[in-house]
């Protein structure tokens, strides 16, 4: 009877089989990188070929030391062994040592930061100019090298009166970034620097590989003076030479860029300088000269009046334009209004005509109607005046009565009157005065 084994017994003799393997201890793979997705810690990917993937796993220790970023796509080189992983039962190839194939890892890792300051505009974001006659030069290099002695003496031979400080840093090495970046701090909080060099030697790569790191670019966009780098030989470039406001191939050619031409060449340009200006001056006072005496014999100072005859002239066409201007108005709208009463003259006849035939409709209808009215008003006041008659006084004394006043007052009674008293006596045709001689009552009551 066969023996059947487990799947985990059998997962860890294979995982024994992988590890005791000599082959399988150390291989050298070439493949792409596929699936790679950056993650904190480990990384898993993929290398593979046009006829098969293999799983490659990289711990976070070896990934944090690349100096090149890893993309999908990159042909690599990659050093490590072969393990199997037993709870899903998957191999993978786990990477010890890694490169791009065909080039190295520190001139990937530089193509990769150049591309990248690149395109975010950062190399052309210092370009300012270098101080003519500069009065202090700050340098940050080794202090024991020959870049500090080549810029001393160029500076002493050139322009001696500027002042040179300089800022010694380690240039190579695991410590050159920070004492770079640490100096070039204590240069920006000087207010007194005029210009800037930052260099070292010739070298490897490795060598000048600090001076491709990305913190000390950022670093050197905020510096506010003007630099100039100067690293390696000619033919070497690196990313603070792209950053510096200048590139220098070597530290002599940095402070020959820092300082004017020598003092004796300085004292001839400013002869020359003199020379020309005297010149100049002197055809600037002979041309100021001929146009006063041009303006001294003009007709305008020997003739003022002249001066003004043109602007009378132009006034008195002025005038004239304007009068007939006026004139054109006038007889303008005088001939839009006769138009305007010529068009409404029918129309007011026509208006008028039509008023006086309503107006005599009206005055043919109202004739009878007042006549009517006035007829029986005049009705109506006979009878009132018939009624009057009836009651009035006058119609009474008509009848033959009369009516007895004594200072203006109508008497009723005898008793009002007394012997000798004046009396005036209204008739119907008249009044008469007469005095009380008796005062008799009637028995009629």
């Amino acid at each position: 009877m066969a023996e059947y084994l487990s799947v985990s017994i059998l997962t860890q003799y294979l995982k024994r089989k992988f590890t005791a393997d000599p082959y399988l201890k150390r291989v050298y793979v070439t493949g792409e990188i596929s699936n790679f997705r950056p993650r904190r810690g480990h990384q898993y990917f993929s290398l593979k070929d046009e006829s098969a993937v293999i799983n490659a796993t990289m711990f976070k220790n070896v990934f944090d030391k690349l100096a090149f970023q890893l993309e999908p796509g990159m042909k690599v080189n990659v050093i490590g062994h072969l393990d199997l992983y037993g709870p899903n039962g998957s191999y993978s190839l786990i990477v010890e040592k890694i490169e791009p194939d065909g080039v190295g890892a520190l001139y990937q890792a530089y193509e990769q930061l150049k591309q990248k300051l690149q395109a975010e505009g950062l190399f052309a974001q210092l370009q300012r100019p270098i101080p003519r006659f500069p009065q202090k030069i700050a340098v940050i290099t080794s202090p024991s090298g020959a870049v500090i002695r080549d810029i001393l003496t160029t500076v002493q031979r050139r322009y001696p009166i500027a002042e040179v400080d300089l800022y010694p840093a380690v240039v190579q090495g695991e410590n050159a970034v920070p004492s770079l970046i640490n100096q070039l701090k204590a240069v920006a909080k000087r207010s007194d620097i005029d210009v800037l060099i930052i260099g070292r030697g010739g070298g490897s790569i490795e060598d000048l590989w600090a001076f491709n790191d990305e913190s000390l670019a950022r670093e050197m966009l905020k510096m506010p003076m003007p630099i100039i780098s100067s690293v390696g030989h000619e033919t070497d470039t690196t990313i603070a030479d792209y950053i510096a406001d200048q590139r220098a191939a070597t530290p002599t050619a940095a402070a020959e860029i820092a300082t004017p031409l020598k003092l004796t060449d300085i004292w001839q340009g400013l002869q020359q300088y003199d020379q020309r200006l005297y010149a100049q001056m002197q055809r600037q006072i002979t041309q100021a000269n001929e146009r006063y005496q041009r303006v001294a014999t003009s007709y305008v100072l020997m003739q003022p009046q002249r001066l003004y005859e043109g602007y009378l002239q132009r006034v008195d066409i002025a005038q004239k334009a304007l009068l007939q201007s006026m004139t054109r108005i006038f007889e303008t709208k005088r001939y839009d209004g006769n138009n305007v009463v010529n068009r409404l003259l029918p129309a007011m006849t026509q208006l008028v005509d039509a008023k006086s035939y309503e107006t005599n409709a009206v005055v043919n209808r109202l004739t009878p109607a007042m006549e009517q009215s006035l007829e029986r008003a005049e009705q109506r006041t006979a009878k009132a005046v018939a009624g009057l008659q009836l009651v009035s006084p006058l119609s009474i004394l008509a009848r033959g009565y009369g009516l007895v006043e004594k200072d203006d007052k109508i008497m009723r009674s005898v008793n009002d009157l007394h012997v000798d008293d004046m009396v005036a006596i209204r008739l119907a045709d008249g009044t008469v005065n007469a005095q009380i001689k008796t005062i008799g009552e009637t028995n009629d009551r």
